[in-house]
């Protein structure tokens, strides 16, 4: 597909994966070259004008109401024969890979049951977790003897958390050893900091049962949390209702968009994909 010379290509919810040719957004960028970007706002871009739209693994936090507005928006920006890619956690995959767990469950095959138990962790944890992390965070600092099959799954961004517990065990031994008045200054900040106060008050006011229940509000407001899940059919109707055409499952190095592997967003430099649990989708949007 022919696009122009300097393309105006569009980033959102790109976390740490972003390219500096690219207009990049996140609710909480990370480097110079990313905007800071709150979904609910809409997305900040004219009418037409631009030739590519990502996103990757942000649908899925959005309410079905939502994300279809968010897609609309999409389509707005978009310029006519412009490329919309979406990523998401691949719910069929998940379903299926589920299923053949537990047919090697009933095999007696070797770690089989590890396996059966991260796919039920992938299916829901995500969605009804009360706390940032949920049980998948706790699986993975077990060290489950099933690593490989996680990494096979999620890719090698789960590789540091299977190693973060002695990090984070070095971390609080540092804390420990700073002396005393430093320990007091930084025991001071944090009573003084407003948000602290106001969460003191808040449970002074609310009572415990109130007041875990506004930090479950609070948690499930953060953006954390899966609010839906697609497959290829369910993504392809909210797209296709939108009003896109030529929609298609792509994979984490093809692409309607000309060199896409180049531009590293769903691939890692050796060519892996990033996200081995994704399903990738790309429409056109008509004249």
């Amino acid at each position: 597909m022919k696009v122009p010379d300097k393309p105006v290509c569009l980033n959102l919810g790109c976390g740490s994966t972003y390219h500096s040719k690219w207009r990049n957004l996140d609710i909480d960028p990370i480097d110079k070259n990313i905007e800071h970007w709150d979904a609910k706002n809409g997305i900040p871009a004219l009418n037409n004008s631009v030739d590519i739209v990502y996103h990757s693994h942000l649908l899925e936090h959005l309410q079905p109401e939502h994300g279809e507005a968010f897609i609309n928006e999409c389509f707005r920006i978009l310029k006519p024969m412009g490329i919309l890619r979406v990523v998401v956690p691949d719910l069929e995959q998940i379903c299926k890979e589920y299923l053949n767990a537990l047919e090697r469950v009933d095999q007696n095959i070797e770690l089989a049951i590890y396996d059966a138990h991260w796919m039920r962790l992938e299916l829901f944890d995500q969605m009804t977790r009360l706390s940032s992390g949920g049980e998948m965070y706790k699986s993975l600092l077990a060290k489950p003897p099933n690593q490989k099959f996680i990494i096979d799954r999620c890719g090698e961004q789960v590789r540091p958390l299977l190693e973060s517990e002695n990090k984070k065990q070095n971390h609080s031994l540092k804390a420990e050893r700073l002396p005393l008045h430093l320990n007091l200054k930084n025991l001071l900040r944090k009573l003084t900091n407003f948000s602290t106060i106001k969460d003191v008050i808040s449970r002074i006011f609310l009572g415990n049962s109130d007041y875990k229940a506004l930090e479950y509000g609070r948690f499930f407001l953060c953006g954390e949390i899966h609010k839906h899940m697609y497959d290829r059919i369910s993504l392809e109707e909210l797209i296709v209702k939108i009003g896109f055409n030529n929609v298609m499952v792509q994979s984490h190095s093809s692409s309607l968009f000309p060199n896409w592997s180049n531009y590293c967003l769903d691939s890692t430099d050796n060519g892996y994909p990033k996200k081995p649990d994704s399903l990738y989708m790309e429409a056109i949007k008509s004249k």
